[in-house]
C-alpha cells in the first residue's frame, strides 16, 4: 500500500482573492521580514477576513529548529485557526513544522512518515494554507520539512503526511518581481525535484505522471524565465508545485544528500546547492545500467536523444542562467577540503540517500564531492 497526498490547489490569475472564502477568526501569517518590506504580507491582510491577524516574520534562510518552535509559540498564544505560510521553503517549512508543534510537545526529529501524530494528541486545530513566492521548492506540497540543527550544522529532514498543506495558492503575481538569480536558483531546485522524483525507488504512476511533466515544463522555460518572460514564469510557478507533488510522493535521492550536507555546512542557498550537484550525480547514476534507463526515458520523453544529453542540457541551462557548474565557484578549496570529512559524514547519514537509484558508500559521497569541485566528468 502507498499514498498520493497532494494538498488543494488555487492557481490563476488572482488567485489570492480565494483567501475571501476562507472562515476563521484568528488568523497568524508566517513569513520573512524582505516579504513584509515588500507589501506582500498587506496583499494577503487585505483578503482575510478574521478578527485577528497575527504575524510571524522571524523565518530566516535554512531556517533553525529554534525557530519553528518560536513560531509555534507564537501560533499556541494566538491560538490560530488558520496559518498561512507566506514564502519560500524556509518560510513553508516552518509553517508546516509550527502547526504540529502549537498542539504537540515533540522533539521535531521524532516528526517521521511512521508517527502518528493523532496518538499523541494531534487534532489539526489549525488549517494550513502555503502561498509560495519563489518557483523552486514545492514546499507547498510535501511531506516534508527542512530545517538546520545550528549546533551539529546538519540538516533535519521530519516528515508526515500530516505536515501537507490544505491548500496551495499559486499566485503570479508573487513571482512576478523575483531576481533573476533567485529565479535561476530556485528553477534548478525545482528541476532537481523533478529529475530525483522521476528516478527513486518509491516511483510511482502518480508521481511519475507529475515529475515528468514537470521536467518538460521546466527543460522548456526556465531560461525563459530568467531572461523576464511573463508566462515562462507563471508556468516554472506552476512546474514547481507539480515537481513537489510528485517528488514528495516518491523521495529525492543523492543529490539531496550532498546538498543538504554542503548548504548547512557551507550556509549555500539550497537551489544553489542541489543545482552545483545534480549534473555529477546524474553522470554517477548512468554508470549505472537501471539507473541509465530511466534517465534515457526522461530525457526522450522532455525532446532529447538520451541520459547523455539530459546532462549536457542542464549544463547549458546553468550556464545561461549564471550558476555554478562546479563547487570551486562557490567556495575556496582550502575551506573546502578542510570541512570535506564532516561534510562527508552528514550526507552518508542524510536520509535522503536511501531513497536513491544507485547508493553510494562513504568512498563514493567523498568522490562525488571531489569531482564536483573540480567540475570532473564523474567516471565511477
Amino acid at each position: 500500500m502507498w499514498w498520493f497526498v497532494v494538498p488543494k490547489a488555487v492557481f490563476g490569475d488572482d488567485a489570492v482573492q480565494h483567501l475571501q472564502n476562507e472562515r476563521a477568526e484568528r488568523v497568524l501569517i508566517v513569513t520573512d521580514k524582505s516579504l513584509k518590506e515588500l507589501g506582500y504580507v498587506d496583499e494577503v491582510k487585505k483578503h482575510i477576513k478574521a478578527e485577528k491577524i497575527e504575524v510571524f516574520d522571524d523565518v530566516e534562510p535554512e531556517p533553525s529548529i529554534e525557530t519553528a518552535v518560536r513560531c509555534a509559540k507564537v501560533a499556541r498564544d494566538v491560538d490560530a485557526q488558520l496559518i498561512i505560510a507566506l514564502g519560500g521553503g524556509s518560510v513553508m517549512d516552518v509553517g508546516k513544522m509550527a502547526r504540529i508543534l502549537m498542539e504537540l510537545d515533540i522533539d521535531p526529529e521524532l516528526v517521521t512518515p511512521f508517527t502518528d501524530l493523532y496518538e499523541l494528541g494531534f487534532q489539526k486545530k489549525a488549517k494550513l494554507i502555503a502561498i509560495p513566492t519563489t518557483s523552486g521548492t514545492g514546499a507547498d506540497a510535501t511531506w516534508a520539512m527542512v530545517l538546520t540543527d545550528t549546533k551539529e550544522k546538519r540538516k533535519v529532514l521530519p516528515a508526515n503526511r500530516e505536515a501537507i498543506p490544505d491548500l496551495t495558492i499559486l499566485d503570479y503575481r508573487f513571482v512576478e518581481k523575483m531576481p533573476p538569480k533567485l529565479v535561476a536558483g530556485t528553477g534548478m531546485d525545482a528541476l532537481t525535484h523533478a529529475i530525483e522524483g522521476a528516478v527513486a525507488p518509491w516511483k510511482n504512476d502518480f508521481s511519475d505522471a507529475m515529475c515528468e511533466k514537470a521536467i518538460e515544463i521546466i527543460l522548456e522555460n526556465l531560461e525563459k524565465s530568467y531572461k523576464g518572460d511573463v508566462e515562462a514564469r507563471a508556468k516554472m510557478h506552476h512546474a514547481a508545485t507539480m515537481a513537489g507533488m510528485g517528488f514528495g510522493n516518491s523521495q529525492v535521492g543523492v543529490v539531496h544528500s550532498l546538498g543538504h550536507a554542503f548548504g548547512a555546512y557551507f550556509k549555500v542557498h539550497h537551489g544553489i546547492c542541489v543545482g552545483v550537484f545534480l549534473p555529477y550525480v546524474l553522470q554517477y547514476y548512468i554508470n549505472d545500467e537501471g539507473s541509465k534507463k530511466l534517465l534515457d526515458y526522461l530525457a526522450v520523453k522532455a525532446g532529447l536523444k538520451d541520459a547523455e544529453s539530459l546532462v549536457d542540457r542542464i549544463f547549458e541551462i546553468m550556464k545561461n542562467t549564471d550558476l555554478p557548474t562546479k563547487v570551486s565557484e562557490i567556495v575556496g578549496e582550502k575551506e573546502y577540503f578542510d570541512a570535506l570529512e564532516e561534510v562527508v559524514n552528514h550526507a552518508i547519514n542524510d536520509a535522503c540517500i536511501i531513497t536513491s537509484p544507485r547508493c553510494p558508500g562513504t568512498e563514493e559521497v567523498r568522490k562525488l564531492y571531489e569531482y564536483a569541485f573540480y567540475g570532473k566528468k564523474v567516471d565511477f
